[in-house]
């Protein structure tokens, strides 16, 4: 998977998949400080991925830009390029109105997966692959 540098940050895409609908987020950070991998909630709808507050475990994300309320739901797979994760929990919420950003793509992805980010090579990878 290639990354791409904007703004200095950097940026792939994801893809997820629930209830049989796929999508792909283009403009999401690769974020090794956040803990979390954190999808916005108004794209997410665009498959029916909604907030189910009755039901909802709430997770208070902390960072430079403050504090927010996320809202955590599994999703049917994730994917970063190749990299596959199925029954994943995210979290949900604010994200491209709060940081301009589709989603983030937190540690949790990145250690479950073992991937390696290549700054040299501008990629991210397998450790088997080294």
């Amino acid at each position: 998977m290639k990354i791409q540098m904007m703004d200095y940050l950097p940026i792939v895409s994801l893809a997820i998949e629930f209830n049989g609908n796929k999508k792909t987020f283009e403009n999401v950070l690769l974020d090794t400080g956040c803990s979390s991998t954190i999808l916005d909630t108004d794209l997410s709808e665009e498959i029916g991925l909604l907030l189910d507050l009755e039901n909802a475990i709430t997770r208070k994300m902390y960072g430079i830009g403050g504090t927010e309320i996320c809202i955590e739901q599994k999703v049917d797979s994730i994917f970063l390029d190749e990299f596959q994760l199925t029954n994943f929990t995210l979290q949900l919420g604010d994200v491209k109105e709060m940081h301009g950003f589709d989603g983030i793509i937190g540690i949790d992805f990145l250690t479950s997966n073992k991937l390696i980010i290549d700054f040299n090579n501008m990629e991210v990878r397998n450790s088997s692959q080294y």
